[in-house]
């Protein structure tokens, strides 16, 4: 039997997660960890009159998911719901770490978050600190400046 559990991370100013656990379910996942970056004129690629570097990284083990309380399979599924985002902006994450316990396969190669759930990454058994990084693309000076915020959502089941 399939069991989901929904967990919302809030991305602020292009990334954050905060973690949740509900006990009523034998499967428990926690996202922790954030990323802001704040782009300004020593970002352009060869000073005034050139265009800003059009991706950016976020540390290696930005976000720290957890899967616990569980003996069996699962997968994470991710997306996005854009608050302030400019359509020419593309957000990307990739696991960098297969945490501790357990196994983890799969995310380890960036792919984009879209307004779709998508699977992750998929493991067994309980594994606790998996790194996440995140990457943010399309970059120009041609797009308004602004604070731009999107929202991810990691959802976790149990197969």
């Amino acid at each position: 039997m399939k069991r989901p559990f929904l967990l919302a991370g809030s991305i602020l100013a292009f990334a954050a997660a905060f973690g949740v656990s509900w006990d009523a379910w034998a499967i428990s996942m926690s996202v922790s960890g954030g990323w802001t970056r704040t782009i300004g004129a020593f970002d352009l690629q060869g000073g005034a009159g050139t265009d800003l570097n059009s991706t950016y990284e976020s540390a290696a083990d930005a976000v720290l998911v957890s899967v616990t309380d569980t003996s069996a399979g699962w997968r994470v599924d991710i997306k996005k719901q854009d608050s302030t985002w400019h359509a020419s902006l593309g957000l990307s994450a990739r696991r960098t770490s297969s945490g501790t316990g357990g196994s983890v396969a799969g995310g380890a190669s960036y792919q984009q978050v879209t307004d779709t759930y998508a699977t992750f990454f998929t493991g067994s058994q309980a594994v606790s600190d998996i790194n996440v990084q995140l990457q943010v693309s399309g970059v120009s000076v041609s797009i308004p400046r602004a604070a731009y915020d999107t929202t991810v959502y990691y959802t976790v089941t149990e197969l």
